[in-house]
């Protein structure tokens, strides 16, 4: 069974990242927060752009961000729901989550 955990906000910054088509990755050692930011950010294999092109904007990448955020919240919260649907403790879902409830 897979395990649904909630992702983080830098896990799903590098996934909306991901998903732009000219994206061609980068080493972040810290999360872009701006437009400068991924306009600056570079390839590691040869030192170009991490982008073919033009960077998408910040917005559209925030917007990305938010909405897998947003869908792995549904997700987890839907799953939970069905397991008290089924009669199972807070404490149990939690186990099954994989969340510490101390």
């Amino acid at each position: 069974m897979r395990k649904l955990i909630p992702i983080t906000e830098s896990q799903s910054l590098s996934r909306s990242l991901n998903s732009f088509d000219n994206w061609r990755g980068a080493s972040m050692p810290n999360n872009p927060k701006c437009q400068t930011d991924i306009n600056q950010l570079v390839n590691p294999i040869d030192g170009k752009s991490a982008w073919v092109g033009e960077p998408p904007l910040w917005e559209e990448i925030v917007i990305r961000r938010d909405k897998i955020l947003d869908e792995n919240r549904e997700l987890i919260e839907t799953k939970k729901s069905a397991y008290r649907k089924l009669g199972m403790t807070e404490e149990e879902i939690n186990v099954m989550f994989n969340y510490s409830t101390t």
